[in-house]
């Protein structure tokens, strides 16, 4: 038995494929386990040109749930029996005991050999999902989902069950409803610093003047309010779009400031945009502050929760649960382009059960952003055996 008192420390496996390391970290600890990061290693040296790249795998160790001693109520009534009276039981009764516990302990015996069988489709499919980076989680609920869809016979057909998965994979990832629109709609974006919610905005904004997707092909009058008074660029940059678009940006600096912005636009426009100050999720004041300052009475206001696409599954958790004090509705995913894995995003979702609205795929205004959709996501899972056309007429949006 592996000692795990030290569970939480960072540790190593290296192999020649991710299958490989995969492999060798469930013959030492089985399944509790989470993947942080992984990479292809270059041989070095001269003669590393001759060699194949190697695979390095950092995890960490899960807690193990100490295991509950079960006991029957038989087993409570014969300790009672025993205490009470204190006396010894009858030989005959002693006998029919024994024999159950017998039993009970055989049923558990071949109980466990069952289930430390697993079925090699299911073990190829986990061992996807991990590729992906998708939750320890995540990877369980489709573990059990499987099992409880397939048959043994039907489990031999791998390509069946992978198309199985892609399916529910996409059926876990919630898209934002559209919602009836008053004049004007508050858009509002919060998130850490760092994630591009300034040029979020802007690339929202430009959707919205110009004929596009998001606004039917119909220009819409728009304004920007900023409450980022830390970063003077941040100010600059939204002016210098604001400009080329022919959109004002003003600034607030207190709920007052806000209040008196959103009388003076009133109804005169369709869209209000909001750019606020980015946080660390620690930072639970200045958030709590900025919280006061949103507190828009009486407007339509939409929040949306704006993350990396970069993003850890752990740490994403952490975001998203410190802003839920602003009671987003929905995400924005920004920097897809900069990550070649999305099952930290999928799973982070379907376990808060939120959905998302946007995702921006670069730096320029406005063509990288776009609705969020399942097909974007499923089509850069990584090895996943993916029918384009499949998932087009199964996760197709409505216009």
């Amino acid at each position: 038995m592996q000692d795990n008192s030290m569970r939480s420390d960072l540790l190593t496996e290296s192999g020649s494929s991710y299958e490989e390391c995969i492999t060798n970290i469930r013959r030492k600890y089985g399944k509790d386990y989470e993947v942080i990061r992984k990479r292809e290693v270059s041989p070095s040296g001269i003669l590393g040109i001759f060699k194949k790249p190697s695979y390095e795998i950092v995890y960490v160790l899960l807690p193990m749930e100490p295991k509950k001693t079960f006991t029957s109520s038989f087993e409570v009534e014969q300790k009672r029996i025993l205490e009470d009276n204190k006396k010894v039981l009858n030989p005959q009764i002693k006998l029919i005991l024994d024999e159950v516990q017998a039993l009970r302990a055989e049923m558990g015996e071949h109980t466990s050999v069952n289930t430390s069988v697993e079925h090699e489709s299911i073990l190829k499919i986990e061992s996807l999902l991990e590729k992906n980076e998708f939750s320890t989680s995540y990877i369980r609920k489709m573990s059990d989902k499987i099992r409880r869809e397939y048959s043994l016979d039907r489990l031999d057909n791998f390509e069946g069950v992978q198309t199985s998965v892609v399916d529910w994979i996409g059926e876990s990832v919630q898209i934002r409803k559209k919602k009836v629109e008053k004049k004007p709609s508050v858009i509002i974006l919060v998130g850490p610093t760092g994630v591009g919610k300034t040029t979020t905005v802007a690339k929202l904004a430009a959707n919205l003047v110009f004929p596009s997707q998001l606004n039917n092909q119909q220009q819409k009058e728009v304004r920007i309010i900023t409450i980022d008074r830390y970063r003077i660029a941040a100010k600059e940059q939204i002016e210098i779009y604001g400009n080329h678009m022919g959109v004002p940006v003003s600034s607030a600096e207190s709920a007052e400031d806000l209040e008196k912005l959103m009388t003076m636009y009133g109804s005169s426009v369709d869209y209000i945009l909001i750019d606020t100050i980015g946080f660390s999720p620690k930072d639970y004041e200045n958030i709590a502050k900025m919280r006061k300052i949103l507190d828009l009475h009486g407007a339509d206001t939409e929040v949306f929760l704006t993350v990396s696409a970069t993003t850890k599954s752990s740490d994403l958790r952490e975001i998203m649960q410190q802003y839920e004090i602003f009671s987003y509705s929905s995400l924005i995913v920004t920097k897809l382009d900069e990550t070649g894995c999305v099952g930290n995003i999928i799973s982070v979702l379907s376990e808060k059960n939120k959905s998302v609205a946007y995702f921006t795929t670069g730096q320029k205004v406005p063509r990288d952003l776009e609705i969020a959709n399942p097909i974007r996501l499923l089509t850069r899972l990584d090895d996943f055996k993916i029918n384009r056309d499949r998932i087009e007429e199964k996760f197709s949006i409505e216009k």
